[in-house]
């Protein structure tokens, strides 16, 4: 059954069995964090939507692989859930939950990384501040982005508070700057024009 009926008094269970309020900081860390993987989600899905729709470009082929860098995010995004949803008792401790649940996190980073590289190599220079809007596709990007820099304010908290594998907090922040180069990235290959701030 998906009901279980043991968190109708607002608790929930950490990786490894202790109970804490559904508002605890950790529960709203890694509550957070899958939330932003739904979006992530939903901006791979609109993509693979708009292509089946016929509206294919020229760099359909780059779409495609595009879907399966996306796909390896939300998996990895799952792995940082589970470190987050562990609770260790030392900065050690965390570093070996992040082993135990993501033993390729630094592979993954600098993949990140590359992917950043790439990306901006493809995308003209900003000369001011892009407004979020201009294509549906881009902006749930932007949307994407801007709950994962929330994902990253909380992550930080926590990591104050209790004890947090520095790789989550690298982890996020750098794909923060992927979803906006992704998003700048979607509205070149979809030719739409960007919309910049002006005052």
């Amino acid at each position: 059954m998906i009901y279980t009926k043991t968190g109708d008094k607002g608790t929930t269970s950490l990786i490894g069995g202790k109970r804490v309020d559904k508002f605890d900081l950790r529960v709203e860390c890694y509550g957070t964090l899958d939330e932003l993987n739904s979006h992530i989600g939903l901006v791979r899905d609109l993509i693979i939507k708009r292509e089946k729709k016929g509206g294919k470009t020229n760099l359909e082929a780059q779409n495609n692989k595009l879907t399966q860098d996306l796909l390896r995010i939300i998996n990895s995004m799952f792995k940082l859930e589970s470190i987050i949803a562990s609770l260790p008792e030392s900065k050690e401790d965390a570093d070996k939950i992040s082993d135990q649940f993501w033993k390729d996190s630094s592979l993954d980073i600098e993949w990140l990384e590359n992917k950043i590289d790439n990306i901006e190599q493809k995308l003209p220079k900003f000369k001011n501040f892009i407004l979020p809007t201009g294509y549906y596709i881009s902006s749930q990007a932007h949307i994407a982005r801007t709950v994962c820099r929330r994902a990253e304010r909380l992550l930080v908290k926590l990591n104050r508070e209790s004890f947090v594998c520095d790789i989550s907090l690298i982890y996020i922040n750098r794909l923060s700057d992927y979803l906006f180069c992704l998003s700048r990235f979607l509205m070149k290959e979809y030719k739409q024009d960007e919309i910049y701030f002006h005052d």
